[in-house]
């Protein structure tokens, strides 16, 4: 079965990966810690450094384009409420708020 890893300032945690789920869902259902306020892409709490597997994730979100700057993006960061695991694989996120 493949696994996300979340890295939080607790340290790692890996969970199960539940296709069309966000990383923020994903965090709540495993118990964790993993910053969020609106869960509409409007807040940036739950901003998420993609370390790998950005291919099975979702494109970037129309909220996330207004959210963070092109260079945030080009970076590797998302919004762990808008990035959502849409195919098989290994991901690893990190949660970067800022």
């Amino acid at each position: 079965m493949s696994t996300i890893t979340l890295l939080t300032r607790a340290g790692s945690h890996e969970v199960s990966i539940e296709l069309n789920q966000s990383i923020v869902a994903l965090a709540k259902k495993n118990n964790v810690v993993w910053g969020h306020a609106c869960q509409r892409g409007v807040c940036a709490q739950c901003r998420t450094l993609v370390v790998e597997g950005a291919e099975f994730l979702n494109e970037v979100t129309p909220e996330e384009k207004l959210r963070l700057r092109k260079a945030e993006r080009a970076e590797g960061y998302r919004l762990g409420c808008q990035t959502k695991i849409v195919s098989s694989g290994t991901v690893k996120v990190a949660h970067r708020p800022y």
